[in-house]
């Protein structure tokens, strides 16, 4: 992919969604795995597919709201019904909980998408009137990477609440993409559904573009021989490489994510697949943006400054005490899972100094973080272990390695 065709908008997002992603897998041995049909798959070649579309009784379906736009909550929301969206492999799918409530409502008429990265969230291709595009993420009860990917009303529940929590964080560099509608279906016993999500980010800033973090460094599945778009927009600006990826990614990424889990107790999964560079037209970054916020959260925190519980409780879910959560989040998702990825770029192209990049961001984490100690492992790293559980039971294991990025 050439870094103009970012200037694109949409179509170049859902490309980089699909296809910008060679040798971004390799960090995990699950994280390249999934039981979906090949044509729904992001890199198939099928250009879009349709979801199947029920109309439910407004009376038989959970709605959750976090300040959808008008023409959005109005497309799915009426007031005695409710357009409810299944994805096609799971409307085919036996033996799926509530599934033969949803068959004996009329089917209405389907919505056409795209899958994204993760591939149970999908992009619609095409809306009616002024029914902007936007995201939906789909209950979708197969194994993509380690886990099975259902949208109980828990899930929905959680990234509504956090969304709305997210309202409250002001920082220039911080932006979201909101999780504003969820619907779910089922009265009796595990109850699921879908959300919405919108395109554009909170707070809304006009003229801007979006760049999923894995398309900086990942190779271009139908173009190979491009260079990585990181490498691109550092010779477009003519930046010094290792103070551009410092300053310009690693340091406001590291900044918000402090920043929200201090401030909030929410733990935003801010690896390589949930955050987006957002640039302007001359590729000058501008915010992180980030999204999916099904995620823990650390109530102990949350108390301390004073908030309400969300729900999605470390104490209360977890076997495992908080410190090993903030050790996956933050040193596995963003540390190697994302910041590793960057300084490959870094070493390939730029021959950048490896120990200086980490001492840098080491230096940043306890500025903004000074009282990590009290929330992280001293001495090690704690992540999933190299085994398949059953449902989406894990396990988290000392890795027996000292933190390379604190």
């Amino acid at each position: 992919m050439q870094l103009d065709d970012i200037l694109q908008g949409d179509p170049a997002l859902l490309y980089m969604e699909r296809y910008v992603d060679e040798g971004t897998r390799t960090y995990s041995p699950f994280a390249a795995k999934s039981e979906v049909g090949a044509e729904y798959q992001p890199r198939s070649s099928r250009p879009s597919f349709d979801l199947v579309t029920v109309v439910a009784p407004r009376a038989r379906v959970a709605l959750f709201q976090a300040g959808p736009q008008r023409d959005l909550l109005e497309f799915y929301v009426q007031p005695e019904e409710v357009r409810f969206l299944i994805h096609p492999e799971t409307w085919a799918s036996p033996g799926i909980d509530n599934l033969d409530v949803l068959r004996t409502f009329r089917r209405g008429e389907p919505v056409q998408v795209a899958p994204t990265a993760s591939t149970r969230t999908v992009y619609t291709t095409a809306t009616p009137g002024t029914v902007p595009a936007h995201f939906i993420k789909l209950h979708y009860p197969r194994r993509i990477s380690r886990f099975n990917r259902r949208l109980r009303l828990k899930n929905i529940r959680n990234s509504i609440e956090a969304t709305r929590d997210l309202e409250h964080v002001r920082f220039e560099r911080f932006a979201y993409l909101p999780d504003s509608l969820g619907c779910t279906c089922g009265g009796d016993g595990n109850p699921w559904g879908f959300l919405v999500r919108e395109r554009i980010p909170r707070p809304v800033q006009e003229a801007r573009f979006l760049i999923p973090c894995f398309a900086l460094y990942g190779g271009d599945l139908r173009d190979p021989q491009n260079l990585p778009l990181l490498t691109q927009m550092i010779e477009r600006l003519g930046a010094d490489p290792q103070a551009f990826v410092i300053e310009e990614i690693m340091l406001p990424v590291l900044e918000c994510w402090a920043r929200v889990v201090r401030e909030r107790g929410i733990l935003l999964e801010s690896h390589a697949q949930n955050v987006l560079l957002e640039v302007d037209q001359d590729f000058r970054p501008l915010r992180v943006v980030h999204r999916d916020f099904d995620v823990w959260v650390d109530d102990k925190a949350r108390k301390n400054a004073g908030l309400q519980d969300l729900g999605a409780s470390i104490s209360a879910d977890s076997p495992y005490p908080r410190e090993q959560h903030y050790s996956l989040v933050y040193d596995h998702f963003i540390g190697r899972e994302f910041f590793g990825y960057l300084l490959q770029v870094l070493t390939r192209f730029y021959a950048a100094s490896e120990r200086e990049v980490r001492n840098r961001i080491a230096e940043a984490f306890h500025e903004y973080f000074p009282d990590a100690d009290e929330f992280f492992p001293s001495a090690t790293t704690y992540y999933f272990s190299n085994e398949l559980l059953p449902g989406n039971d894990f396990k988290l294991v000392d890795m027996k390695q000292a933190p390379e990025w604190r």
